[in-house]
Parts: structure tokens; sequence; C-alpha cells
């Protein structure tokens, strides 16, 4: 019994001292203070954006105490680095890591096109680029630039510009280089070629005599040796043989002549073949300074070819490549003009560059025909005039172009003759010399000289004559220079030519020249051009002086 008592005894007490075991372990657990974080523990802020606090909750004994919590510590988000913000109730606190970090890569920008077309056997000339970070100042950043060019081969080449900052983000941009061949023919071998005057048209069963770009295509006028009574053209696509058939009108026997709208027409490339009596390939006879080459028709470009004299049309869809072509006068054994103090070209050339940089400054694309004392690329057989080589290259270039223009200094044999001079293709209407009337304006207004100083005109090709454009005179002949005459006739390029002072005029050469007023002198055009494309012109050209 004493046992059985005993026994019983010993288990209340044992069960009781268990109860207050478990008792004393709860009550300990709701003493203690409970830290949740309100979002991670490790949070990540970019260099230079606004860190915001996500806050904490705090439970003492089951019993929310979050807004009695101090919260401190110092995050500067301008600099790179692992902060920590504290949290502390009573004497227990946590902390929470804040990294402000940059994955930002820099920004490389190409100076010039992001495309860059160079015709075989050229010179590569590196536009450069833009280098900027959100955080790292471009001398901390790593630039490499990667890639080549054969001028030699035709093909595509590609350089790769790479950017590296402080925090090994990189940004990486690329330029194409197409090597072409010459879609001008190569041969100054002009015996046998047809004339203006027909007088040996007979000698070939066709040839065109007349080929001219218009507005939505091309006008052909040609002979046929086998009379009909209507003739046509016909494109035929060399891939899936798609035509287009157009009539022709007759005005005399074995003659054709009209329009071709080609605006319309697939893209691709096209044999070219006349319709008479039968059907055969179209040739050109004409010498290479009167065939067509290029143009814009539309929204097309639309390109001729002429293997052995055979007519063949290449249509693409038309994107500028360039905002500005500018074509430096002169070049290598040509000096220009001279003044015994310094050459003609060597002013060109300083007057381009700075032009250059300036539209490449407000982000336009930029082409030069030349980048140094040479006479730069030329299109054409060596045994063609340089002078026409540079009108040929300056209109296949210009023809992808907004905005063409050549840079030239004036000389007199007189050196009291003064004044700037503008030359412009004879043909071209008021409206489409807009942007030259307020240029000859401002430049006017600038230069503070009298009317018969200044001029605008064009210059006729046989006669020699001067026609002022200024006074509305209609030309409708040949232009003279060559550099004007070759890019509107192949290519329907407006080139303008600027002569702003006469070097020879000692008194005018020191206000231009030495007292840098050719700058002001850029800058009217600058700004005058960039309003034509529709742009916006900034006058900062710290970076360029």
């Amino acid at each position: 019994m004493n046992k059985v008592y005993y026994c019983l005894v010993l288990f209340i007490v044992l069960f009781v001292s268990f109860l207050g075991i478990t008792y004393s372990f709860e009550y300990a657990d709701t003493d203690n203070i409970v830290f949740e974080l309100v979002g991670s523990s490790t949070e990540y802020v970019l260099i230079g954006t606004d860190y915001k606090e996500k806050g904490i909750k705090v439970l003492f004994n089951n019993r929310d105490v979050s807004d009695k919590v101090i919260i401190s510590g110092n995050i500067d988000t301008t600099a790179l680095g692992n902060y920590k913000v504290k949290y502390q109730y009573d004497n227990e606190y946590i902390y929470r890591n804040v990294m402000v970090i940059d994955n930002v890569a820099p920004k490389i920008e190409l100076i010039g096109g992001e495309e860059v077309y160079l015709l075989l056997g050229g010179s590569y000339q590196e536009s450069g680029y833009r280098v900027s970070d959100n955080y790292d100042d471009v001398s901390n950043i790593d630039i490499s630039v990667t890639g080549n060019v054969n001028t030699s081969l035709e093909g595509e080449y590609y350089f790769t510009y790479t950017a590296r900052d402080s925090s090994d983000n990189v940004g990486s941009v690329k330029r194409k280089i197409v090597v072409v061949k010459s879609v001008i023919s190569t041969s100054g071998d002009t015996s046998g070629r047809v004339s203006a005057s027909l007088s040996n048209v007979s000698l070939y069963s066709n040839t065109l005599i007349k080929n001219k770009f218009n507005d939505d295509g091309v006008y052909f006028y040609g002979y046929v040796k086998d009379n009909a009574n209507n003739y046509k053209i016909k494109l035929i696509n060399r891939d899936n043989k798609v035509n287009y058939t157009y009539n022709m009108g007759s005005d005399k026997k074995n003659y054709y002549g009209g329009n071709l709208n080609l605006s319309m027409v697939d893209n691709g490339v096209y044999d070219v073949y006349v319709i008479g009596k039968k059907e055969e390939r179209l040739l050109n006879k004409l010498d290479v300074y009167s065939r067509i080459v290029r143009a814009k028709v539309g929204n097309k470009l639309v390109t001729f070819n002429y293997d052995n004299d055979n007519v063949s049309i290449i249509i693409e869809d038309f994107q500028y490549k360039y905002d500005f072509v500018i074509d430096p006068g002169h070049g290598g054994i040509d000096t220009g003009a001279s003044n015994g103090i310094v050459n003609e070209k060597d002013i060109n050339l300083m007057v381009s560059k700075y032009e250059k940089c300036r539209y490449e400054s407000m982000n336009y694309r930029v082409y030069m025909i030349r980048y140094d004392d040479s006479y730069g690329e030329m299109i054409g057989s060596s045994s063609l005039d340089n002078l026409d080589r540079r009108a040929l290259t300056t209109g296949y270039y210009g023809s992808v172009s907004r905005v063409t223009y050549s840079n030239h200094h004036n000389a007199s044999l007189g050196s009291g003759e003064h004044g700037f001079e503008i030359l412009v293709q004879g043909g071209m209407t008021r409206k489409q010399l807009n942007p030259e009337f307020a240029i000859y304006d401002k430049f006017k207004r600038f230069y503070r000289i009298d009317d018969n100083k200044i001029r605008m005109y064009s210059k006729d090709y046989d006669t020699h004559e001067i026609l002022d454009k200024y006074s509305g005179k209609v030309y409708s002949n040949k232009n003279y220079y060559s550099v004007l005459r070759i890019p509107y006739e192949l290519f329907n390029v407006k080139n303008v030519i600027y002569e702003p002072i006469y070097m020879t005029n000692a008194n005018d050469f020191n206000w231009y020249y030495a007292g840098k007023n050719w700058v002001k002198v850029s800058e009217i055009k600058i700004r005058e051009y960039v309003n034509a494309i529709g742009g916006t012109y900034n006058s900062d050209n710290s970076m360029c002086i």
C-alpha cells in the first residue's frame, strides 16, 4: 500500500514538473524579439538613383512594435560600394546590406555612318566615335576597335567598337564597310561613240542617243536600225523573269522616245531590251560623260550598268547613306589658286574638315571626297581628266546624300577683285535653290559689300556667258563646270560650288583667313543646311576649333 502511495506521489511530482518545464519554455519564446525584414536581406541600388527604404516588421512578445524601431545608416548612392542599414529595438538589432552598383554599359556612338561604301581601290578613313557612361569618366573606360578592310577586294567588312567601364559593363557597336566596284565605265576610249550630232548612230543596230533622269524614272531617246511602226522598251528581271513593258513614241523614222516610270518597279536587276521589228538588248554607245549612272527615283535607288554597252538597271529601296557630302576642291599636285602664302587646296581642306566636324557634332553623317593632301577618291579611268573623275565621284556619293557641295576659294589677276561667288547648276529653279538663296542673303549681310561684288550664277558650257541666278534668269543649256554639270546630268544631284573669297586680295584674305572669319562664313552655311534638312542647329563649335 505504501509502495503504491509513494509511486503515485512520484508520478504526480514528475508530471507537474514536466508541465512546469513546458510552460517555462513557451514563456521564454514569447519574451523574444523577432525581426522580419520587408524585402531581401541584400538590396541592390543603381548608382545615381535613390535608395528606397522598404522597412521592417518587429514583434516583441507577439506584439507589433515596428513603429518603435530605430533605423540608421548612411547610403551614398553617388559612390559604388557595400553599405548597411541598422534596425534596432531595445538592445537587439539586425542589418540589411545595400549594394550600390553600376550595371549600365557605356554608350558608344559612331561618328559618321554605320554603313560606309568604298570604291574598289579607294582608301578608308576612320570617322571615329564618342563614348559616354552613366558613372565612369571617359578616361577610365577601356576602348578597343577591332576589324580591318581590304579596299582591293570587293566585299563586306566590319569594325567593332567596344567600351568597358570599371564595373566590367560592356557596350559595343559595329560599322559595316562595303567595298564595291564602280558602276561607271572605266574605259576612257570614246572612239566610235555617239555624239549629240547623231552622225554615227546608223553604225549600230540600236543605241540610245539621250538618257536623262526625271522625277519618276528616266527618259530614253534612241535609234533602231530596223524601222517599225511602234517601239517598246522592256525590262526583264534576271531572277524571276518578271517584266515591264513601256510604249515609246516616234517622232521620225527609226527613232523613238519616251519616259520609263521606275518608281513602282519591284526591286531587282533588270536587263533592258528595245522592241521594234524584233527584240534585242538595248545598247548605250554614248561616252562616259553622257551615260546616266544612278539617282533617287521616288523611293527607289536606280543604278545603270553598261557591260559591253548592254544596258541593265539595278532597282533597290532608297535610303540616305549620308546627310552631307563635302568636296574639298583640288588636292595633291593640283594646288588650285595661290597667293604666295597658302594654296587653295589647303584652305579648302581646312574649311571642309571643320564643317565635317560641325555636322558630326550634331550627329549627322558626312562623307568627304578627300581627307588629306591628295586628289582623293576618284571614279573612272585614269585616262579621264582629274576634274571629271572628281565630278563623277561627287555625283556617285551625292546621289545618296541629302546635301552636296564643293568648297573652293577664288583668285584673280587683279589684286583688287573681291567678294564671294556661289556657282550652281543652270537647270535649278528658285525653289530648288532655296537654301543657297538663304545662304547668299546671309553672306551679303555678313560681308557688307556692294551687290556687284557678289554673285550666284551658272556659266554656259559653250559660250562661257555668265548667267545671274539671283535675278531669276532661266538657264537651260549645259553647265560649264564639270563638278556641277556631271553630278546633275548623270546622277540628278544638285552640287554647289562655294567661292567665299578672293585669296589674291590681301585685305580680304587677312580678314577671312588670319582673322578667322572663315569660321563664321562656314557657320552660315552649316546653319542653313541643317535647317534645310529639318534638323536642329547647335552653335557650340568648341570641339571643332
